[in-house]
């Protein structure tokens, strides 16, 4: 028996417009079925007589915006760079295209761990000069400051950013 974890490039491209807000309705996860009609030539032609495949479906693991399961939602504060001159909105989609590029699925596999320092390390690259420092506030009130530091996804999981320019608070 071999386990095939599959994304279907659509669905992920529905899934993140769902989460950009391009789309209102969540996308259906594909079925097995529906993996297997379209996966399942390609596959059968490369596996051993012997093996039979299961496929999988792959889920998100949703971190930081409104979309996320309320244990791994947060805001990001960030300290703009009193030398430089730029607009707040023009800095908080900076800053959020930053988090998905980081995000992006060809940067994750199934069950990777996040750590939030190279996120931040990532952000404070990609938006430099314009920001002199940032860091992550959970929402929740019974988490405290680092408790999304580090977070691990399942072996069927993968890392994506629901955050959105509201969750980006310029101090």
């Amino acid at each position: 028996i071999v386990d095939v974890y599959l994304l279907p490039k659509n669905y992920d491209t529905q899934f993140r417009n769902y989460l950009r807000g391009a789309i209102t309705v969540q996308p259906e996860i594909p079925t097995t079925d529906e993996l297997r009609i379209a996966y399942g030539s390609t596959l059968d032609s490369i596996k051993s007589i012997s093996d039979e495949i299961i496929y999988h479906p792959v889920k998100y693991k949703v971190l930081f915006g409104s979309k996320a399961d309320p244990a791994f939602q947060a805001q990001f504060k960030v300290v703009k760079n009193p030398d430089r001159t730029i607009n707040d909105n023009n800095l908080k989609v900076q800053i959020i295209n930053a988090i998905n590029e980081f995000f992006d699925v060809d940067n994750w596999d199934f069950g990777d761990k996040f750590y939030l320092g190279e996120l931040i390390t990532y952000i404070t690259n990609a938006v430099a000069p314009n920001i002199s420092n940032i860091v992550i506030i959970p929402r929740q009130p019974t988490q405290s400051f680092g408790s999304l530091f580090e977070v691990q996804s399942a072996e069927d999981e993968i890392l994506v950013s629901g955050a959105t320019v509201d969750d980006v608070v310029i101090v």
